[in-house]
């Protein structure tokens, strides 16, 4: 027996008890030490993975826009708005649902998205992209299939380094990923973040902010004009928010935030200071109204009715076994009639100021209709998600992007283009991609309509 145990067996009981007492602080330090050692660690990992990204499209060649008559927007002195002026046809490419983890559990992944959207631009040279929200999508991995940063703000300048890099024009609105309750970065710092001076080709301006405890911030209005000045289309960018509040029961409830009123009468007000132009309007979230829609055609057995006028693509989302709906739009869990939940179409449309044109929202990521409701069209934008859903990345059908052309004479041309048909972007580069079927075929009802 070794003395020092000789010496404890002579001890008096109570000096036992104070010594093993003693011990058991001793567990909690070094649980606090190994999750804070844990924790740094997972950070100089991800943000390696960050810079390795960030030098992943470096690595790509810019957009050549040579030959062609390119369109640099300009602040006009009067509103204060960027501006493109020009008397062609200018060309908008949608991105919605990039869904960029910015971490190491989406490394592969993240690179598969970085390579398909700059295919995409190389291809297309587009004059603006606008960014529909859901650009990152920074939540624990693999359990949420997320990236395994918290760091949203991270994963931002890797997004932006892309378009940057490219040297193409963008803007963008938010989506309920951009800001998730457990991320470090608030809405107003990361929309100050897009805003910064060293990014050349970031034309995001905070028009409006409501300030309030979780604030909209990415309201903008970006105008259209030929060479004599007449303006011939408003784009109005709108924050369609994230969650209703700050908590994780609103994020596991689905409980989607609506347009609010306040920036509803900014954007009125907005537009009538311009002379109440045609308007495009971009956010995240669908409003009621996509709901309305597609229940309308529902209703009528998928033929058109006196209010819907279906276009082209499909509702393929699964179907929820609550609200047995395939439209995630925002108040979703509110009660009462669905035109109700917010005043934004009601303001804007035709009952209201009669400016709105059309509606391009993201959000469900393997939807793509278009329809045209009551004379404004209300449109999915294709999604680039390789990230949020299972097994995403082998579905192609629904990846790719949205073109709007708008000419110098206002005329509007919506087109869907898909990144492996009609970009080709290879679909074995990352992982084995099919385009012959899409996510949820299984789960699609008879009579939905197909492309």
């Amino acid at each position: 027996m070794s003395r020092e145990k000789r010496a404890e067996k002579h001890m008096a009981p109570e000096t036992k008890k104070k010594k093993r007492r003693g011990l058991w602080w001793k567990i909690p330090v070094w649980i606090v030490i190994i999750a804070a050692v844990l924790a740094i660690s997972a950070m100089a990992v991800n943000y390696g993975v960050s810079l390795h990204l960030r030098h992943y499209i470096s690595g790509f060649d810019s957009v050549d826009y040579t030959g062609v008559d390119r369109v640099v927007p300009e602040i006009d002195p009067e509103t204060g708005y960027y501006t493109f002026t020009t008397d062609r046809d200018l060309k908008i490419m949608m991105l919605t649902d990039i869904h960029l983890g910015g971490g190491f559990w989406s490394r592969e992944k993240d690179r598969k998205t970085v390579y398909e959207v700059i295919t995409m631009l190389q291809k297309e040279k587009p004059d603006l992209v606008i960014l529909d929200g859901d650009n990152t999508f920074a939540v624990p991995g693999p359990v949420y299939n997320g990236g395994g940063t918290l760091n949203n703000y991270m994963a931002a300048r890797d997004v932006i380094s892309i378009f940057n890099h490219e040297g193409v024009y963008f803007t963008t609105v938010f989506g309920n990923h951009d800001t998730e309750v457990f991320d470090y970065t608030g809405r107003q710092k990361l929309g100050e973040l897009y805003m910064n001076d060293k990014f050349e080709y970031c034309i995001f301006d905070q028009n409006y902010t409501d300030g309030g405890e979780l604030p909209s911030v990415t309201n903008q209005i970006i105008q259209v004009k030929n060479t004599k000045g007449e303006l011939t289309k408003a784009i109005l960018l709108v924050d369609s928010n994230a969650y209703v509040d700050n908590s994780i029961q609103a994020v596991l409830d689905w409980n989607y935030d609506i347009i609010r009123d306040g920036t509803v009468d900014w954007a009125a007000e907005s537009l009538k200071k311009l002379g109440s132009p045609e308007t495009v309007a971009f956010f995240h979230i669908p409003t009621s109204e996509f709901r309305i829609a597609y229940e309308d055609l529902e209703n009528n057995g998928w033929k058109d009715t006196k209010d819907t006028k279906y276009i082209s693509g499909v509702w393929d989302e699964l179907v929820d076994e609550t609200t047995h709906s395939r439209i995630w739009h925002g108040g979703i869990t509110k009660e009462g009639p669905l035109a109700d939940i917010d005043k934004f179409f009601e303001t804007l449309g035709p009952d209201g100021m009669n400016v709105l044109e059309a509606c391009y929202c993201g959000h469900d990521h393997v939807n793509n209709a278009a329809v045209n409701y009551k004379g404004v069209d209300l449109c999915y934008g294709y999604s680039v998600d390789n990230l949020a859903y299972k097994d995403i990345n082998y579905s192609g059908a629904q990846r790719g992007a949205t073109i709007i052309t708008i000419g110098a004479d206002g005329k509007r041309k919506t087109e869907y283009k898909n990144a492996y048909k009609d970009y080709g972007v290879p679909a074995d580069e990352f992982v084995d991609v099919y385009t012959d079927h899409l996510l949820y075929k299984e789960s699609k009802p008879e009579g939905v309509l197909m492309p």
